[in-house]
C-alpha cells in the first residue's frame, strides 16, 4: 500500500483528493492539511513516514517553497511533489534544489494523480513536460557559463548520456545519437544515478543546478 500526505490550502481541492485517496484501496491517507503550519502542529503525531506527500506551493504563510526543507528535515525518504500553477524559473528551481522530487502543473486530474503515484513508485520522476523544459533551459543557459564538477565523477560515455538528457532528449533519442540500445542508455543512467548520489530525474536535474550556479 502506498502513504501519501497532502498540504493544500484549496478546501475543494483538498476534499475532492482525500476523496479519491480513501476510495482506492492501494493507497492510504495518513494527513491532510491546509497549510505548513497545522503540519508543524501535528508532525509529532504522525508515527509513520508517507511514501509520497503532494504539496501546494501557493499556501499562505509559510510556502511551499519553504515547506520542502521543513518536511524534508521531519521525512527523509519522503518523495516530494510541488502541485502548483506556478510556471516562475526562479520558483521552480527553489523547489528542485530545496530537495522536491517532482512539480506538476496544475490543474491536474485524480486519474493523474494516480498513474504518477505509479510512476514514483516505479523509480520515475514526476516533471510535468513544461517544466522539464524550463528546467532544461536554466541548466544549458548555466552550462554556457560553467561546466559542471560532477562530470569528473562520470566516465565519457556517461558525460554523453548526461549531456543529451539535460538537452531535453528522451531515452529513445538519446540511444540513436549514440549508437546504443535504450537498455543501455538505462544502465548508464543507474550508474550515474548512483556516481552522484541521486534516485531520479528530479533529483538528477537538481545536481546539475547546485554543481553549475
Amino acid at each position: 500500500m502506498i502513504t501519501v500526505g497532502l498540504i493544500e490550502d484549496d478546501p475543494k481541492l483538498r476534499s475532492n483528493f482525500e476523496a479519491f485517496f480513501r476510495l482506492d484501496k492501494s493507497i492510504e491517507l495518513l494527513f491532510s492539511y491546509s497549510s505548513i503550519e497545522q503540519f508543524l502542529s501535528n508532525k509529532d503525531s504522525l508515527k509513520e513516514e508517507p511514501f509520497i506527500v503532494f504539496l501546494d506551493i501557493g499556501l499562505p504563510g509559510i510556502s511551499g517553497v519553504e515547506g520542502v526543507a521543513i518536511i524534508n528535515k521531519k521525512f527523509s525518504d519522503t518523495h516530494l511533489v510541488i502541485l502548483s500553477g506556478n510556471t516562475d524559473e526562479e520558483i521552480i528551481w527553489q523547489a528542485i534544489s530545496k530537495g522536491a522530487n517532482g512539480y506538476l502543473l496544475k490543474p491536474v486530474t485524480l486519474e493523474e494523480i494516480k498513474k504518477q503515484i505509479e510512476i514514483v513508485k516505479n523509480g520515475g520522476a514526476l516533471i510535468s513536460p513544461e517544466i522539464a523544459q524550463i528546467l532544461i533551459g536554466r541548466v544549458n543557459n548555466i552550462g554556457q557559463k560553467k561546466k559542471s564538477v560532477v562530470s569528473d565523477k562520470l566516465t565519457a560515455r556517461e558525460n554523453e548520456v548526461i549531456e543529451q538528457l539535460v538537452n531535453g532528449f528522451t531515452y529513445k533519442e538519446i540511444a540513436n545519437v549514440l549508437g546504443i540500445s535504450v537498455s543501455t542508455v538505462n544502465d548508464h543512467l543507474k550508474n550515474i544515478y548512483s556516481k552522484l548520489g541521486v534516485n531520479s530525474k528530479a533529483e538528477l536535474i537538481s545536481k546539475i543546478l547546485s554543481e553549475r550556479n
